[in-house]
């Protein structure tokens, strides 16, 4: 996640500086970017990841906004769009007959057809050069008229620098190349760059590692891991993380596979170690091939909740086994299995147990050893000693009950989110339901939501929905957060902490910064906190001045294992101000604080694997109650237990209805749990006013004697 952005998900490389590679004789294209040196204000490059997905073939290139593009290459236009880029393979595109760039972005933005925030609204434009290649480059803006077919000379003003992909804060161009025949390109050789470029195909895993490649990335990943994760004796004791490590070392005594390795390098990022939901392996696992269809399922879906192991769904053939409960799978205790399972989980921040809960019911790979990817035979017994052989099939050809669709409350919230950013419905005269499933807002989506809120301000209850939500960008946030404020905030001590204010010896093994930079320089040592600090400017702070909220009434936020993010830190904020309630279940982030921001990717020396770390622990509040113990989520007032029913077989929303029925008996906020923290930072803040007086009283009197 940028410093700048809230991000699930999904938030990405750091702002990167100057790319120094030399130049080659065989340059051949002239730099896109007026002005500047081939290479100069890279920020991403092939093999390298945005957020989870892997940039195969784009050259994206920062530069201040406004600056001139031109064309790198002779050629003749093929065509001139506008873009907007949800991610990398997908593309909203609008054609421009006779108008510039700033003419088409204008309309897209005017008929409300947006898909991003409207800024990386862009043109995009391809030329074909003169020996057959493809060049395309995104994120223009500007005033030139273009027409195809027209001749384009090498140096020709193409436009000027926008933004090209939502994923990126700082203004910026994409460029790509394809051969004559469509096949992706190699985009730095022909500016005299030294390639990452890897062509489709040409990938080489190594099928073993020795025992020196093996311990060599294993040893880089641990030394990174303590290097960089600030939040690491957050959820592992040294005591863990040294026993990890001589486990590890101990396994790699001996040759080992590839596959092996990666499974313990996977283990580093689950319950085992590091799990913070912000760290991730990038690597696909190595076992799913080409075609991530290809894989095999079981006849009996198991699941876990609290501690039985029971059948979630079957087969149509052997329907009578849903939900009977399981005492051995393959001869090992449903006990053993449980535990097992729960060693796998992955993506959760802290001590958080909804989300666990979640994939505990979910996660059937995991209860069979995330072996999924050939054909296999399991053994379940039934507690009551019945025993069923489950001969796995192609995954494509089991048909299960109950079916989970969109007949189902969860299913059709999960779709309704993907499918729309913010909805509102009247529940009735007195309530209002607000649906935010998302935080990539852009202008007009803030606009209408605030409209909105504002014609309904009459309302005495407000339900605000953000399950389902994984974020996304702190200006959205905050702006969200002024329609509900009704009262100056409450004092959050909220900072960011990073290990080192200078480099780090693991940005010898990284993707996207190199050993001489010093990410995080203006960050100091401050009295009382670990490593280096910052003041965070990342959560909305209200004050007297200008406060005018759109809606005063009564809210009720809907949280979930699916708020994520941004959507931890809206309620979050309104809870600890005392200006809502919480209906559901636990927020997937922490809410005392999360780690992301900025990211290191690492690429292990002989095996390729990449682990992405975020490297700022960014704190939100510092205050521990009751109702914010350490290590959790955002803990909901009133919980809604998740249960087999919501993710199986109910057709209604079961964390709704509670917030619904709170509203009829009239249950709201009850006492302030943080009065006491308020009160007693009230009388130190107090305390020091009158110190200070007494202080200067001294001066006073001292210097009166000396006269």
């Amino acid at each position: 996640m940028k410093r700048t952005t809230f991000a699930a998900a999904s938030i990405i490389l750091a702002v990167v500086a100057l790319l120094t590679s030399s130049t080659r004789a065989d340059a051949q294209l002239l730099w896109p970017v007026k002005g500047a040196e081939p290479g100069e204000g890279i920020i991403c490059k092939p093999q390298q990841y945005i957020g989870s997905e892997m940039n195969f073939d784009d050259l994206f290139i920062t530069a201040e906004e406004g600056t001139e593009v031109v064309s790198p290459c002779d050629g003749t236009l093929i065509n001139y769009i506008i873009d907007q880029q949800t991610s990398l393979v997908t593309l909203y595109t609008s054609r421009l007959p006779e108008l510039t760039f700033d003419e088409g972005i204008s309309e897209v933005i005017k008929e409300n057809k947006l898909k991003v925030p409207s800024k990386y609204v862009c043109g995009s434009l391809g030329i074909r050069m003169n020996d057959g290649r493809r060049l395309y480059i995104s994120g223009l803006t500007g005033n030139v008229r273009f027409k195809t077919g027209m001749k384009i000379s090498k140096g020709d003003l193409l436009g000027k620098v926008g933004y090209a992909f939502k994923e990126f804060d700082e203004p910026h161009i994409s460029l790509s190349i394809s051969t004559s025949g469509g096949k992706t390109d190699d985009p730095m050789t022909p500016f005299g760059l030294e390639t990452t470029f890897i062509a489709p195909g040409e990938m080489i895993i190594p099928e073993t590692l020795t025992p020196e490649q093996a311990q060599q990335d294993f040893t880089v990943l641990m030394d990174a891991y303590q290097e960089v994760f600030p939040s690491l004796d957050e959820i592992v004791t040294k005591e863990q993380f040294d026993a990890f490590r001589n486990e590890g070392m101990k396994m790699l005594e001996k040759e080992i596979s590839y596959v092996d390795f990666y499974n313990l390098a996977r283990r580093t990022t689950s319950a085992e170690l590091v799990h913070d939901s912000h760290v991730s392996l990038l690597t696909r696992d190595p076992r799913l091939g080409d075609d991530r269809r290809a894989l095999y399922s079981p006849n009996l879906m198991l699941g876990i909740i609290k501690d039985t192991l029971f059948v979630t769904m079957a087969d149509i053939s052997c329907k009578d086994m849903v939900g009977r409960k399981v005492a051995f799978l393959d001869d090992v205790p449903a006990a053993e299995v449980i535990e097992r399972t729960e060693k796998m989980m992955t993506g959760y921040d802290g001590e958080n147990e909804s989300y666990r809960e979640y994939l505990k019911l979910m996660a059937w790979n995991y209860i069979y050893g995330n072996e999924v990817t050939k054909p296999r035979t399991s053994t379940v017994r039934l507690d009551d000693g019945t025993e069923y052989v489950d001969v796995w099939k192609d995954s494509r050809k089991v048909r299960y009950t109950p079916v989970r669709s969109t007949r189902l409350g969860y299913y059709k919230r999960m779709y309704e989110a993907m499918d729309k950013s913010w909805k509102y419905e009247n529940i009735n005269d007195s309530t209002g339901l607000l649906t935010i499933s998302s935080f990539v807002l852009n202008e007009i989506e803030l606009d209408d939501i605030t409209d909105t809120v504002r014609a309904e301000s009459g309302k005495k209850n407000m339900i605000i929905d953000v399950r389902f939500n994984d974020g996304g960008h702190i200006d959205p946030l905050n702006r969200l957060l002024s329609l509900f404020m009704d009262k100056p905030s409450a004092d959050l001590e909220s900072y960011q902490m990073v290990n080192s204010d200078s480099t780090f010896n693991s940005f010898r093994y990284s993707a996207n910064y190199t050993v001489d930079m010093t990410p995080f320089a203006d960050f100091v040592v401050k009295k009382g906190k670990e490593g280096y600090c910052m003041e965070s400017d990342l959560y909305y702070h209200s004050s007297a001045a200008g406060l005018e909220a759109s809606y005063k009434g009564k809210l009720y936020i809907l949280t979930d294992e699916t708020s994520v993010s941004a959507a931890t830190y809206f309620p979050a904020y309104l809870v600890r101000n005392h200006r809502a309630v919480t209906v559901g279940r636990e927020t997937k982030t922490g809410y005392h604080y999360m780690t992301a921001l900025k990211f290191v990717d690492i690429i292990l020396p002989n095996s390729r694997i990449q682990v992405r770390i975020p490297m700022v622990k960014d704190v939100f509040d510092d205050v521990e109650t009751p109702r914010t113990p350490h290590g959790r989520g955002l803990l909901p007032d009133y919980e809604v237990p998740l249960t087999y029913e919501e993710l199986f077989t109910d057709e209604n929303d079961p964390v709704l209805d509670k917030a619904l029925e709170l509203i009829a008996e009239g249950k709201y906020l009850e006492e302030n749990p943080f009065a006491v923290i308020e009160h007693d930072r009230k009388l130190g803040r107090i305390a020091l006013a009158a110190g200070g007086i007494g202080l200067i009283a001294l001066l006073v009197l001292g210097y009166r004697k000396r006269g």
